[in-house]
């Protein structure tokens, strides 16, 4: 895994494809409120997402608890990553200080 961006994603995925048509991307607004990463389930073959994190921090937790400025991961506007399925339906983000977007987008094996 590790720090990824949509411009090196390895080339043995593509976007996720459902009925020939590729799956569209998500945009997810990270608020006071602890929130799912995910405005809407993933695709039956989606294997991994790259996602985004734009305008403002934000805490991100995996393990079921809420995400709060003293639990969780900070994670720095700007910053992209690669998260496995699994990684990516247990995420739940609150924002720092003010309202950020998540922009997700999902990938299956060529």
């Amino acid at each position: 895994m590790g720090q990824t961006s949509i411009t090196n994603l390895s080339n043995e995925f593509q976007p996720t494809v459902v009925s020939g048509s590729s799956v569209a991307g998500q945009s997810l607004t990270v608020s006071s409120s602890a929130v799912a990463m995910l405005a809407t389930a993933l695709a039956a073959t989606t294997q991994k997402v790259v996602w985004d994190l734009q305008d403002d921090a934000a805490f991100v937790t995996f393990d079921g608890t809420t995400p709060t400025s003293s639990n969780g991961h900070k994670i720095a506007s700007g910053t992209s990553g690669e998260w496995s399925r699994v990684t990516a339906e247990a995420a739940k983000w609150i924002r720092e200080t003010t309202d950020a977007r998540l922009q997700i987008s999902e990938f299956q094996t060529r």
